[in-house]
């Protein structure tokens, strides 16, 4: 029995979690079957630290529909092409100061 390559031993209790062990986050769309993964480090100032990934509400970057899933992965063995590079719309702030 072996366990799937992007598979997370733990659960993640936080985003703040998930970026200091390094993970990647993965949005799939039910609407046009893509998967993407990003690291998670992308998103730090734009997610609270403390939030729960799979309770924000994501979108599908192709054709803009709300997404199936948001799940942590590990993205160490990925190769570098693997991952998407997210980068903010430009309506889109960054958090000031502490967030809980």
């Amino acid at each position: 029995m072996g366990r799937s390559a992007d598979a997370v031993v733990q659960p993640i209790r936080s985003f703040d979690e998930g970026c200091r062990r390094r993970l990647g986050i993965v949005i799939e769309c039910r609407s046009c079957g893509k998967r993407v993964t990003y690291r998670a480090q992308d998103f730090v100032g734009f997610i609270a630290p403390s939030a729960e990934i799979e309770t924000l509400r994501w979108r599908c970057a192709w054709c803009r529909t709300p997404a199936e899933s948001a799940r942590y992965v590990m993205i160490e063995k990925m190769d570098r092409q693997d991952l998407a590079q997210w980068k903010p719309p430009p309506w889109m702030k960054r958090r000031r100061g502490p967030v809980a």
